[in-house]
């Protein structure tokens, strides 16, 4: 199998060919080319066999095989998937009208390849109105949240001559975009990349993971109404970047997933009402391997009890239809032990590149927690066990949100 060091390499060879404009820039290309490359190498699909030519990879990195599992056990399920946090039983999903009950109404997606952002109905993906983002915006780099009530939304936008400036969205009752408004708070330079942020529930602070050079990450949190921030920070080159934030229902604990080849790795949860400005001085809830499991990306509910993560089992060089490869599990936050499993992967077969894996994208969660969007080769909602395809770019990891 590949090493994360094979796939990385060509990776970024295939991003180089692809003539990307963050390539063809000169102003800090490496913390930029080193977040992309970093994301498109945790939803690359992944040869479980033997390793093959690196043509072949290239094709595997762009082809996402997924299949979406019926959450129910089924012929070759067993009740004990493949690997530790897999191990959960699989959720029983509700009917359609059961699972969509208290979910919010709108989700905003950003486009991947236009400066666009589209309003779209929860229940059918209709779209509701279209938002055009700031000439020289680019859309790959998009990232979006939102506050509890389902009205506002902050929108971080790069452009190679402002950097990243920070935008309010209002929506209407009806979905109609009020358009963007400029925040009153200090843009990012060209230098430091946006890889999440995060409203609290009452929208009034901002979170925002941020990495500088590609090599240390901060977590700034903004007052909005003032402008004041506060920044935790790691010892330089400690070797990780936080990503996929997400507030506890209080606005006062704030989870993050500390990605990196470090021992540290996992997910995170800091009180951000106690003294001190080290990132890493909180609790880690849930190291980033766990046995043959790799944890992709995690979030906390809004009590802060349970985990959602998005886990790839790395147990077996080889599998066949019907082995269950990942998923998205809820875990204990006490004890990290899984409780059940909400989406399970099997691998799929392509007759020009074998048998392939992806790991799922969990853009946002919902005020209550029972409702996620997630991208697993297809964008949609999963709603306590239930995966409902929706429009929306399968991309642009965090570029959704509700």
């Amino acid at each position: 199998m590949l090493t994360d060091e094979d796939l990385k390499r060509e990776l970024t060879a295939a991003f180089h060919e692809e003539a990307d404009p963050i390539a063809r820039t000169a102003i800090e290309p490496a913390a930029l080319l080193g977040r992309v490359t970093r994301h498109r190498r945790r939803r690359a699909a992944v040869r479980a066999g033997a390793v093959m030519a690196a043509a072949t990879v290239l094709a595997a990195a762009i082809i996402l095989v997924v299949t979406v599992v019926r959450p129910s056990p089924g012929p070759g399920m067993g009740a004990s998937p493949a690997g530790l946090l897999l191990a959960a039983k699989v959720a029983t999903a509700p009917s359609s009208s059961a699972a969509a009950q208290g979910m919010p109404r709108f989700y905003v997606v950003a486009d991947h390849n236009q400066p666009a952002a589209y309003v779209r109905d929860s229940a059918t993906g209709r779209l509701r109105s279209t938002v055009r983002l700031p000439a020289g915006t680019d859309p790959k780099l998009t990232q979006i949240t939102a506050a509890g009530d389902d009205r506002a939304f902050v929108l971080a936008l790069f452009s190679l001559a402002r950097g990243t400036r920070f935008y309010a969205l209002r929506i209407t009752a009806s979905g109609q975009s009020a358009g963007l408004t400029p925040l009153a708070i200090r843009p990012l330079p060209t230098r430091e990349a946006v890889d999440s942020v995060a409203l609290t529930p009452d929208g009034t602070r901002l979170a925002v993971a941020i990495q500088s050079g590609g090599r240390d990450g901060k977590v700034e949190v903004i007052t909005l109404a003032t402008g004041a921030v506060r920044t935790w920070t790691t010892t330089r080159g400690r070797g990780g970047l936080p990503e996929n934030l997400s507030w506890d229902a209080a606005g006062r604990r704030l989870a993050f997933f500390w990605s990196g080849a470090t021992s540290a790795a996992g997910l995170w949860l800091l009180d951000t009402s106690a003294p001190g400005a080290g990132l890493l001085s909180g609790r880690r809830l849930l190291p980033q391997t766990v046995g043959p499991d790799e944890v992709q990306s995690a979030l906390i509910n809004p009590g802060a009890r349970i985990i959602i993560a998005s886990v790839t089992y790395n147990g077996t060089m080889r599998v066949t239809r019907g082995t269950v490869v990942g998923g998205i599990v809820e875990v204990s936050a006490q004890t990290g032990r899984p409780l059940r499993t909400l989406l399970a992967q099997r691998a799929a077969h392509s007759t020009d590149a074998g048998w392939y894996i992806t790991s799922c994208l969990l853009p946002s969660i919902d005020a209550t927690g029972n409702h996620l969007l997630v991208s697993c080769g297809k964008f949609g909602r999963l709603d306590r066990g239930r995966f409902t395809t929706l429009p929306g770019d399968t991309l642009a990891e965090g570029a959704a949100a509700w």
